[in-house]
């Protein structure tokens, strides 16, 4: 099973949408032998972007944007090359110029931007969407990277993680004499320092990463403590959507949507039923999840026809939360950037819980 699971990474968005091809296959399988939900493309309701203290009980779904949440960016520091460093992939990385960087997913983009190297960034993957990043050319197609659109920008390094790909471009560039240094995945928040400590080495820049780390844990540190304090602990299923191909998947331990669900004071059903990271979402395994909330990336949400859409579908429409329409959307870059903004997702998701938990006793 572990190749089907890493052709499944390779699916999901910044960092997710890799992980989703294994179980696209696995869906495909089940298909055969079980009744999965379709999508029902119903017209969309009017997507509201407010803060949760102007939430009312009529805004519907809740809507989380990257937009709200500027990142933090430190002093730059001068660089302090060379410096030799170990990438995920055990490879030896000695980085002499950090002038020219391609970024090769948001998660790691928002760390380079964070610690002041934004102008130094020449060139993303598609999957990389933050804001300013988007005059930058794109050195891939889809989620596979392109050795050539790399080569043509002349980079000094570039920076993905272990999902980077294909393996082929990987070894093309570094037989070429690029520097390339690939970060670990992060689902956790502890796994979080690792990452930052590892590119601001990597950028030479050991101080800056130092101050950001320390800046990221503290917020994430405060945002805990104040979802702890709540009494309020909901249901949440976190479901990946894409009603154009017909996935239609339930979050489970690993998934990522996981730990920030528990971080923000709420119970992952998929967790709580003992689901794998990503399962086949049916009529039976949704409404013994019983959710009193549901969380949908964005562009998930688009795709079956908005917030109408999701709740008319077999099996959802039957649970608390299609009852009380109590859904929040999180754009697809921002729930698993697992980076600078974290901390201050976590305070406006368990708002969102508590919102949504109000509203409906």
């Amino acid at each position: 099973m572990s190749e089907p699971r890493h052709n499944f990474k390779q699916r999901f968005n910044q960092s997710f949408e890799h992980r989703v091809k294994c179980a696209l296959k696995i869906a495909l399988v089940i298909t055969c032998l079980t009744p999965t939900i379709s999508a029902c493309a119903n017209s969309s309701s009017n997507l509201n972007n407010l803060p949760s203290d102007l939430i009312t009980e009529t805004t519907r779904p809740i809507v989380i944007a990257s937009s709200d949440f500027e990142l933090p960016v430190t002093d730059k520091s001068n660089s302090k090359l060379p410096v030799t460093v170990e990438s995920a992939d055990k490879k030896t990385v000695t980085i002499t110029d950090t002038s020219r960087i391609i970024v090769l997913n948001d998660a790691i983009a928002e760390i380079v931007i964070s610690l002041g190297f934004l102008k130094n960034i020449i060139g993303r993957d598609a999957t990389t969407t933050i804001e300013a990043l988007k005059p930058i050319p794109k050195v891939s197609s889809g989620h596979d990277v392109s050795a050539e659109s790399v080569l043509a920008l002349s980079p000094t390094l570039v920076i993905g993680d272990t999902r980077s790909g294909p393996p082929e471009a990987i070894q093309q560039l570094r037989g070429a004499g690029v520097s390339i240094l690939l970060a670990p995945e992060v689902w956790q928040l502890k796994e979080i320092a690792p990452r930052i400590t590892l590119i601001a080495k990597a950028l030479g820049v050991v101080k800056s990463g130092a101050k950001l780390l320390d800046e990221t844990q503290s917020k994430i540190d405060q945002a805990l403590a104040q979802s702890t304090a709540k009494k309020i602990n909901p249901r949440v299923a976190f479901l990946y959507v894409r009603g154009t191909a017909s996935v239609f998947l339930l979050g489970g331990k690993g998934s990522g949507a996981d730990e920030m669900i528990r971080s923000a004071g709420g119970i992952d059903v998929g967790t709580d039923l003992g689901l794998a990271s990503f399962t086949p979402l049916t009529t039976e395994a949704i409404v013994k999840a019983n959710p009193a909330i549901i969380i949908v990336l964005s562009l998930g949400l688009k795709s079956v026809g908005g917030i109408d859409g999701l709740l008319a579908l077999p099996g959802i429409a039957q649970t608390p939360a299609a009852k009380t329409r109590s859904v929040i959307s999180i754009d697809d870059d921002l729930l698993f950037s697992f980076g600078p903004r974290t901390g201050s997702l976590i305070v406006r998701l368990a708002q969102s819980f508590d919102t949504l938990t109000t509203a409906t006793t």
